[in-house]
């Protein structure tokens, strides 16, 4: 044996000195056996899977002890579905039976590894009587779900739908074929079942991609319609600040609110909050700009609404284009671009960006370098600043330029900083919280601050992924 080749997640071959021929030696359920393939046929089966984690370490140990090792026999347990394969010093085990399969590599009589689901096949099973033939000579016979030549991958992909057995039982549902030899009849076999494997394994992970897709795009949708909800009506703000230009009154007791005359209703008046430090004219200036930035928020959130939705829409086609594929080449055609390219970052440095459910800014640093220019170059003086508590982690900066921020929009920008630090594998973390203006840089590298006094939040870490929305 010259080479060893890993030919899927359960299976390798090994190559024959001075023959044209490989054993495919396979501990996959369904599959399992020793197949004596010429070259042509092991290039033409699929095999894109290879060994991991146990059934990784026991190529290697295969590869150590049987590459250029002598094929010494291969013979079956008498009355048994085991084989045992014996090359110097070295025997594989092969258990056949059960959902579990394994093949298991014994050197001088002491299991080493095992390659396949189940455990070790080592030691072999006693031998046992042999049972009565009552059929005849037993001939290679496959039972198919369908004749050769149509048979599509979808066909192929139920467990059992291509049966090798030595002769075909009475009753028998699909086509029967009767291969040359047994070596042929279990070649077409394993190339049968593979290609429906493949194809199984593939489809189910395409449906799961495009599942995950479409929740994400339904979840993202019924977060903008909240948005759009939660928006106050800029006409309301307009006809504040309209009331406020007409009304010949002052504001000489800096009030927080005024009652002053509807202008399109005599009999009627507003009442309106003021920011005190302002006059009235600067307070309908304010007003009106509020109202701009609200019907340009809304625009914005509609037509992103707009876009997943119709994006939604075309996942879901993609799912039912999924589910009714019939062969690889249909998965194929279905794959490509997702229906909503991920976000790219900002261009604040590369800082990861998120909106609160309200629909404030939280900019998370990455890295050091990142951290200390967003701190101190990007974030206001009134803007809140977080960070995970005695443990590193992310500068968490929430915008709040106005005042607006809430005890939920707090409690999500935790969130996000107890996620971006060392404490997100813990069910609870301290958090920091204090204004930019009470943080000042430290020596000792970028990244590194003093807090001349800050509140603590205990919270949860929340990935943020598909529950918080992220902007450009």
């Amino acid at each position: 044996m010259t080479r060893v080749r890993p030919a899927a997640a359960y299976a390798v071959t090994l190559e024959l000195a001075g023959d044209r021929h490989e054993l495919w030696l396979d501990a996959g359920p369904g599959t399992a056996g020793v197949y004596l393939l010429t070259r042509a046929e092991r290039r033409a089966i699929p095999s894109d899977e290879a060994p991991t984690g146990r059934s990784g370490q026991a190529l290697l140990h295969l590869r150590k002890r049987l590459a250029g090792a002598r094929l010494l026999a291969l013979d079956r347990v008498p009355g048994e579905r085991a084989l045992l394969l014996k090359a110097g010093s070295s025997t594989l085990a092969l258990r056949l039976w059960g959902r579990a399969p394994a093949l298991t590599l014994a050197v001088d009589d002491a299991p080493l590894a095992t390659l396949g689901p189940g455990p070790p096949a080592w030691p072999p099973p006693p031998a046992a009587p042999e049972r009565e033939n009552r059929h005849g000579d037993p001939r290679p016979t496959l039972i198919l779900p369908a004749a050769l030549e149509s048979l599509r991958d979808a066909d192929l992909a139920e467990p059992g739908t291509v049966k090798l057995l030595p002769w075909a039982p009475d009753g028998h549902e699909g086509v029967v074929v009767h291969p040359a030899s047994w070596r042929e009849a279990a070649a077409l076999f394993l190339s049968l079942r593979r290609r429906g494997d493949r194809f199984r394994a593939r489809r189910a992970a395409a449906v799961d991609k495009v599942r995950r897709e479409a929740r994400r795009l339904q979840v993202l949708e019924e977060h903008l319609a909240h948005d759009l909800e939660g928006l106050p009506p800029a006409d309301e703000l307009r006809h504040q600040a309209e009331a406020l230009l007409s009304s010949p009154a002052s504001n000489p007791a800096n009030s927080a609110q005024v009652d002053v005359p509807d202008p399109y209703d005599s009999s009627r008046s507003v009442r309106v909050r003021l920011d005190p430090q302002l006059s009235l004219p600067a307070n309908a200036d304010r007003l009106f700009d509020k109202a701009r930035r609200l019907e340009r928020a809304r625009r914005q959130v509609e037509a992103r609404r707009t876009s997943t939705r119709e994006a939604l829409v075309a996942a879901r086609a993609r799912e039912a284009r999924v589910v009714s594929a019939r062969d690889l080449a249909d998965l194929d055609a279905v794959a490509g671009p997702r229906a909503e390219p991920r976000e790219a970052e900002p261009a604040q440095g590369g800082a990861r960006h998120y909106l609160t459910a309200r629909g404030l800014s939280v900019l998370v640093g990455r890295g050091a370098r990142e951290n200390h220019r967003l701190t101190f170059a990007v974030a206001g003086p009134e803007d809140l600043w977080l960070h995970a508590r005695d443990v590193p982690g992310a500068h968490v900066i929430l915008r709040d330029p106005e005042g607006r921020a809430g005890a939920e929009d707090v409690r999500e920008a935790a969130e996000l900083a107890a996620f971006f630090s060392d404490a997100r594998t813990q069910a609870q973390a301290d958090v920091h919280v204090t204004r930019r203006k009470h943080v000042r840089a430290a020596r000792g590298g970028h990244g590194r601050v003093r807090i001349a006094h800050s509140d603590t939040l205990r919270v949860a870490p929340r990935d943020p992924e598909g529950r918080l929305r992220r902007r450009l």
